[in-house]
C-alpha cells in the first residue's frame, strides 16, 4: 500500500525530551496519577500509531507494586499497562509498545499508581530513562 502524500506532510516520529525527576505516588492505592514532568504527545496525524514507553520505577518495601500505562485524551489505552516491584527494594524499568488509531490532536499521557502501602514513584535521569514515544505507521485500518 502506497501512503497517500498529504500523509507525508511534517513529522512521524515524536518522543518526549529526556527529563530528570523523582515523582512520589503519594495518592490512593490504585488510583491514577498523571506522570506531568513527562510532556504529554499531540498527535499530529490521523491514523494507526505505533506508541510505546518505558518508565522507570521505584519500589520500597515487600509487596509494593507500581503499575504504569498509557492514557488518550484522559483514558487508559487498553494493553499499555506494565507492572514493577515485588517483594524487594528495587529500580526496574519496563513498558509497553503496541498499535493504536488516533486522530489529529489526540494526546498520549503517561499515568502511574502504586499497590501496597510503601513507598513508590516514578523517576527519570536526564538520559531519559521513563518517556513516551509515537510513529505514524499508516492512515487506518
Amino acid at each position: 500500500m502506497t501512503t497517500p502524500a498529504n500523509y507525508r506532510q511534517g513529522s512521524t516520529w515524536l518522543q518526549t525530551i529526556p527529563v530528570e525527576f523523582n515523582r512520589t505516588l503519594s495518592g490512593a492505592e490504585r488510583a491514577d496519577e498523571r506522570i506531568s514532568e513527562v510532556e504529554e504527545l499531540k498527535i499530529l496525524h490521523p491514523g494507526v500509531w505505533e506508541i510505546s514507553y518505558n518508565a522507570r520505577s521505584y519500589t520500597g518495601g515487600s509487596g509494593v507494586l507500581v503499575r504504569t500505562a498509557l492514557f488518550k485524551n484522559g483514558q487508559l489505552i487498553p494493553g499499555t499497562e506494565a507492572l514493577t516491584g515485588g517483594n524487594a527494594i528495587m529500580q526496574t524499568t519496563a513498558g509497553q509498545t503496541i498499535l493504536e488509531k488516533f486522530d489529529v490532536n489526540d494526546v498520549i499521557m503517561l499515568h502511574a499508581y502504586r499497590i501496597g502501602t510503601g513507598s513508590a514513584s516514578v523517576l527519570s535521569n536526564g538520559d531519559g530513562r521513563t518517556g513516551v514515544m509515537a510513529h505514524w505507521v499508516s492512515p487506518g485500518f
